[in-house]
This record gives C-alpha cells, structure tokens and sequence, in this order.
C-alpha cells in the first residue's frame, strides 16, 4: 500500500488577527510602541482597514503583559450604544485588570460596588465572564454617570496596586457616532489620569477627523500620532519568500517582489495575494503569468463583494472610479479631464468625490491626485469594466 503523502498547508492567512510566526515582523514599530505605553504616553495608531493594526497592538499587548503590565483591550467596533459599551468596558476591565488568585464576584464587589448602576456578572458560551448593567433603563444622566465612573476606574485600580495600567480601544472612532460628548468625557476624565497609559486604534478617516484632528476634536493632541505605513518592501519579500520555501514551494523573488508592488505592501491584501499565488506556484509560467494568475484569482474570490461596492455607487460615482481607473486622479475638475471621461458638470464630479470620500472608496495621496483606495477594487474595475473581461 503506498505511503500516504502528508498534506502541505498554505502559509498565508488573511483577513484575520494573525500572531506567532504567521505575524510579518514589525519589530521597529513593537518596540516604540511598547516602550511609549509602558512609559506612560498614549498613542494614536491610525492606518487603512486591514492594515495589521489590531494584530500588532495584540502582540504588545502580550509583551506588556510578560512584563507584568496588564492590558484591557476593546473593539468599539462592536459596540452599538453607551449602555453597552458600559458592559463591554466593564467587562474588558475584569478580563485584564483580575489577579489570578481573585474570583470574579470577589473582583465586582471591590471594584463596582459604589456604581451608581450595580453591575450583573455572567458566562457566555465559551465560559467568559461578562458584565451587564442595567444601564438602558436607566435614563441618560446615569449612564452618563457610569460612563464616567469607568473610564475614571483604571487609574483607581493602578493607584491601588501601584502599577502601570493599559487600555486599548480599537477603532475608538466609531464611538464618535455615539455624540462627540462622549468623547469629551473621556478627555476629561483621562487627561488627569497619570498611571494608565491608553493606545487608540483608527482607520475611519471621516470620524477621525472628527474625533482627533479638527481643532475643535474632542480628542486633540491626546496622545502621539503614530501612523502606521507599509511594511518595509525587501524585509516583506524576504518573509514571504521564507514561507514559500519552508512550505516547499520555492518561487522566484521577482514574483514576489511584483506582488508587493501590485499591492502596495498593504499587509493584509498582500497575505492574500500570497495565499493565492501558493496555490499557483507550481504551474509552468513566468513570474509575470504566476502573480497575474493569482490576482485573477483573487478578484474571483472577492467578486460578491465588489459587485455590491459597485452597484451601490451611484452613476457619477460609477463614472468616476472608471476615469480613476483610465486616466489617473489628477486635475479631475479641470474641463479636459471631464469632457476626456464624459463626466458632467465639475459640480457633478465634487458631489461624486465627496459621497466616495465619505464611504472611504478613494483618498487623495500626498502628491495631490485622487485614488482608489481597496487595490483589488482598482483591479476589479480594470479588469472588469474597463475591459471587459469575464
């Protein structure tokens, strides 16, 4: 009977939090950021969706915590009103702020007592221990109360243990559409907190104009800017080609290197390129045919999504993304650049600019011109609309 042969796994992973040796080295930016925390100074780490953002924060988070500091970490992206991001906050505080040798119910009666809104502790599915208020009902003076008295408790538990405390709010922006008061109240509240270090997570540029950068953001010069760019080019080739090898799928380095220059060495859409040229490797084409090959292919997997950002652009901005794609993002408004791209009155095109800024689809680059943000979309409408292909 012949030997079974042991199946090989594809080394790339995308679209999730990625750890361990699946995490592409950022030791530059692990080391400044944890440094800055457990020195004391917030942070504001701002960078596209899906940059690798919350898997960094979550790998200092594990250094910080190997040191003895420990860390709360939350997802605003997942909280929809202030009485559940009481529970969630609450909830974030007994996970990380909890001594090993304390139970739970010990934990609340030490810490929440005093609330004005007395806390209910439960299990979830996976036997996590959760927090609940009965905040809703509470009218919004006291939620505003509770509010204030959590985000004033991480320096009352740093105080108590002498020790440094961090709190991690991951796409904090999103809290911006709970009323910019909100916001407001947090400043008031951590500014003068001098024990707990916090590390602000943002990819909306819309609400975190609103949040951090216009001079009358809630959040203005609260903590350090600390942009996050693409990883450096050689040292992301020199991991990918290490995984294609350890995996024994060694491929050409100037493939790799044309995948990280199709994809502009965006972290999370490269792991995804590279998972799709994996699946390639083998085939008998040129480094140009394999990435080419392997974009298709990712455009395939991506096609429901793309379909429904584009018919949920209206016509002008369907017109638009086209001539972004045709004749580049400069001088848009100029009459040539219209009457080129057939696209209407120069108030037409300001209208279709500002709806497409707002839903985060195009940006304008340092230089000036206009681009489209998701790279894959780039290509879908390259592929698909300007040239028709199937």
């Amino acid at each position: 009977m012949p030997a079974r042969v042991k199946p090989v796994n594809n080394p790339f992973r995308f679209g999730r939090i990625v750890s361990g040796e699946a995490f592409t080295d950022r030791e530059a930016d692990l080391m400044v950021l944890q440094r800055e925390l457990r020195d004391g100074q917030n942070v504001l780490i701002e960078a596209p969706r899906r940059f690798g953002k919350t898997s960094l924060i979550l790998e200092v988070k594990r250094r910080l915590e190997a040191e003895g500091i420990p860390v709360a970490y939350l997802d605003c992206m997942l909280v929809p009103s202030r009485a559940r991001l009481a529970d969630r906050l609450a909830s974030a505080y007994l996970q990380a702020f909890k001594t090993p040798a304390q139970r739970a119910e010990d934990w609340v009666l030490q810490h929440l007592r005093a609330f004005r809104v007395r806390p209910s502790l439960s299990f979830d599915d996976q036997g996590h221990t959760q927090l609940t208020f009965e905040a809703a009902s509470a009218g919004a003076p006291n939620l505003d109360a509770l509010l204030e008295q959590l985000f004033s408790e991480p320096e009352a538990i740093a105080r108590e243990r002498k020790l440094r405390l961090v709190v991690v709010l991951d796409e904090f922006q999103d809290l911006m559409e709970l009323g910019p008061s909100l916001l407001r109240l947090l400043r008031a509240v951590i500014q003068q907190q001098k024990h707990v270090s916090y590390a602000f997570l943002g990819s909306r540029q819309a609400l975190l104009r609103k949040a951090v950068h216009e001079r009358s953001a809630p959040l203005l010069k609260i903590a350090r800017p600390y942009p996050l760019g693409p990883l450096p080019s050689d040292e992301f080739a020199t991991f990918i080609l290490a995984r294609f090898e350890s995996s024994g799928r060694p491929i050409p380095r100037k493939a790799v290197e044309a995948l990280i220059d199709f994809t502009r060495g965006h972290p999370n859409d490269t792991q995804e390129a590279a998972h799709f040229l994996w699946e390639v490797a083998l085939l008998p084409l040129s480094a140009e045919e394999l990435v080419s090959t392997a974009i298709a292919r990712v455009l395939d997997a991506e096609a429901a999504q793309m379909t429904v950002l584009w018919h949920d652009s209206a016509p002008a901005q369907r017109n638009l993304l086209t001539a972004l794609v045709e004749w580049g993002g400069r001088n848009i408004y100029s009459e040539a650049y219209r009457r080129h791209a057939n696209l209407g009155p120069a108030t037409t095109v300001q209208r279709a600019v500002q709806t497409l800024l707002e839903r985060e689809l195009v940006d304008l680059d340092p230089g000036g011109a206009y681009m489209i943000k998701e790279r894959f979309f780039e290509e879908w409408i390259r592929r698909r609309i300007v040239r028709g292909e199937l």
